[in-house]
């Protein structure tokens, strides 16, 4: 049966590709389409919105040297962005400048993903397919809507243009790579092919891994997994104007692991053998026509969750999927001084959790809906000043089965003032508001959290008036490019200053109480989530790039501090101030060598109120050594060795429970035909 939210979608999708069909039906008479090595498309070209934003872009060269198992490990190196949820990769989500979880955004070739489920894992995509990701800090809900409070991770899968020259028709790669750390080995492979009007790709991957080993000699148990996807793409250009896009992709990642996986098992935290299934179905259509008042993008699509865990001790089976049903229109309008980007989209979250035998929490079967509209202008004031003015309505309704329902709306405004002072140099004062919806999780739950016999369980309370989370950030970032120096050499420094203010946290807080002295007792109350007070998150980046005809150097500083504005409570996940360098050079004969640094400092700012003593996070230094290698004989033929912690430090990220892994080698050798 088709939800309201699906049959309200499909007219007004089928309304908005009417054009398409008579292109479709003049596609014989069309003009000669434009040379693929012309076309420049992005994923959604709302992203092209990040560009006056503080952004960190982790690209194909740094992939190939980072060697990722992760999405979160491939953007840890930039200024104020490091790893949350542990050192097991699947469980890893993102952190920037203190927020973290479903207070970042994540976006798929342009769409939004969300899924937000007890300790379960949030960042699905395995990294063996991207193309590129980027993270844009700070509050964008004026564009994206609820969930970017902290900033946006936006991932980019392979093209066919990716992989193959304007004259080539087809081709692709195959690679093969090895951990020596946790005796992983990856596995992928991708075909492409473009004519005059239509380009595919088809890629797949698969990835085996056993229980990576720690700087101390010991293995953290039930790390390792069995991961296997696909990706299929296609492109049709319709004539110079038009394009229509598909993409489908398909996951399944089996292993063991705690029920939450950022911690060690025990009895509260008990083995489950986890089966995790995703699709996701992309239909896009994209006009760049010659008038200025027409540059529309409109894309439907489909995102499926699936998640099966079994308790190993007792086979005890739960079951959870999230199907997202979602659309996205806009249009950019050039007119002389101003540019003008405006659209609607709409999303409806389907949520249905089983869970079998007593004493586990009941995520309640819902539907959250939610409608957005949004306005951006950036309006030229003079060739050196730009004025950007935008503005997002959103209204969202969250309805659980059998328990109620709550609604609310949102508007997210954001300025930014812009001086180019000169051609290298550039001021920008910016203002974001940004909001998080409460989940149907939050709102709603019931049932038992844990239990530690014989004393009893912890059990959930429902409460349906939580408000939603509130961010207020204003920015300052200066960027200085010299492209000309007078020896030939090239710098870039860039820094920000920035101060976010989060109002209504939504927190998870316990009643139960525990007693060790003269022995140990537990007495259980109740969890619920609340708002709290109002926070505050300040800071500052610095970081700077130089390259020399074939040396590159890059360092950078992040610094962030949290607030609770009302207690003087230091908040959690705030990072550790850390130093990062990256020195590389790129020889004649096909090699490039480098090495990477990472120095984190303790971290004690670490009074939350929950004890009676702040915890400490020691400081740490990491040496990391890369090597690329690109055979001049064999054409395609390339090898890449990453060899990080080369001093096997047994270390862990500030405000993680898990030890990261020690010495590890990973080398892979890649053939593109």
């Amino acid at each position: 049966m088709k939800s309201v939210f699906q049959s309200s979608l499909l007219p007004l999708v089928s309304l908005c590709l009417t054009p398409l069909s008579a292109c479709i039906a003049e596609a014989a008479n069309a003009p000669e389409p434009r040379e693929l090595d012309q076309i420049n498309i992005v994923s959604n070209p709302l992203e092209e919105t990040h560009k006056t934003r503080n952004t960190e872009i982790t690209g194909p060269q740094m992939l190939r040297q980072l060697q990722p198992n992760s999405v979160a490990a491939a953007v840890k190196h930039h200024p104020n962005v490091t790893t949350s949820g542990g050192s097991r990769a699947n469980n890893q989500t993102v952190n920037i400048r203190g927020l973290e979880a479903n207070r970042i955004l994540q976006t798929v070739d342009g769409v939004r993903q969300t899924f937000e489920s007890g300790h379960r894992p949030s960042f699905l995509l395995d990294p063996s397919l991207l193309r590129e990701v980027e993270v844009v800090k700070g509050p964008s809900s004026s564009i994206w809507g609820s969930g970017a409070l902290g900033g946006v991770v936006a991932q980019r899968t392979l093209n066919a243009w990716d992989l193959l020259e304007s004259q080539e028709t087809v081709g692709g790669f195959i690679k093969t790579g090895f951990n020596t750390n946790n005796d992983e080995s990856n596995t992928v492979l991708t075909l492409a092919g473009q004519t005059s009007q239509f380009d595919w790709l088809f890629g797949s991957y698969y990835r085996d891994s056993n229980d990576l080993e720690m700087g101390n000699g010991m293995e953290l148990d039930h790390s390792g997994s069995q991961d296997i996807g696909v990706l299929a793409k296609g492109h049709w250009y319709i004539d110079t104007d038009q394009t229509l896009r598909f993409s489908y992709r398909a996951a399944n990642d089996d292993g063991a692991v705690p029920s939450n996986g950022a911690a060690n098992p025990g009895r509260s935290n008990p083995l489950i053998d986890r089966k995790q299934k995703t699709h996701n179905v992309l239909i896009g259509y994209n006009i760049d026509s010659e008038s200025p008042w027409v540059n529309a993008d409109v894309s439907t699509y489909w995102n499926r969750i699936n998640m099966n865990e079994a308790r190993i001790s007792d086979g005890r089976l739960d079951r959870t999927e999230l199907d997202v049903f979602g659309f996205n229109i806009n249009n950019l309008s050039q007119l002389d001084t101003l540019q003008l980007r405006y659209g609607i989209d709409g999303y409806q979250e389907q949520f249905s959790a089983t869970r079998s035998g007593g004493n586990r929490p009941n995520p309640p079967d819902g539907d959250t809906t939610v409608w957005g509209s949004f306005v951006q202008g950036t309006l030229a004031l003079t060739p050196q000043w730009k004025l950007e003015l935008g503005g997002r309505y959103d209204h969202f309704k969250t309805q659980a089965d059998t328990i109620g329902s709550r609604s609310d709306s949102a508007f997210s405004p954001s300025a930014a003032l812009i001086w180019q002072a000169s051609d290298e140099l550039a001021f920008t004062l910016r203002h974001d508001r940004a909001f998080r919806s409460p989940s149907s999780e939050e709102l709603y739950t019931t049932g038992t959290h844990y239990c530690i016999p014989p004393a009893g369980c912890e059990t959930f309370k429902p409460n349906p008036d939580l408000a939603s989370e509130k961010s207020a950030n204003t920015e300052l970032n200066i960027a200085l490019n010299l492209d000309n120096m007078s020896h030939g050499g090239q710098l870039g420094i860039r820094a920000s200053l920035f101060e976010n203010r989060v109002d209504n946290f939504i927190e998870q807080v316990s009643t139960s109480r525990f007693s060790y002295f003269p022995s140990f007792a537990f007495i259980p109350g109740n969890a619920t989530y609340i708002n709290v007070d109002e926070a505050k998150l300040s800071g500052f980046e610095i970081a700077a790039d130089y390259r020399y005809q074939q040396f590159l150097a890059t360092a950078s500083y992040g610094m962030t501090r949290g607030k609770d504005q009302k207690t003087g409570d230091d908040l959690t996940n705030i990072p550790a101030d850390t130093l990062k360098a990256d020195l590389s050079y790129a020889f004649n004969n096909g090699w490039r060598a480098g090495v990477r640094l990472t120095h984190a400092l303790a971290n004690k700012r670490t009074w939350d109120g929950s004890d009676g003593q702040g915890r400490v996070y020691d400081g740490y230094t990491l040496t990391d050594l890369y090597a690329s290698w690109n055979s001049p004989s064999i054409d395609g033929l390339s090898l890449d060795i990453t060899l990080n912690n080369i001093s096997n430090r047994y270390y862990r990220v500030a405000w993680s429970e898990l030890y990261e892994p020690g010495r590890e080698v990973i080398a892979s050798l890649r053939y593109d035909f």
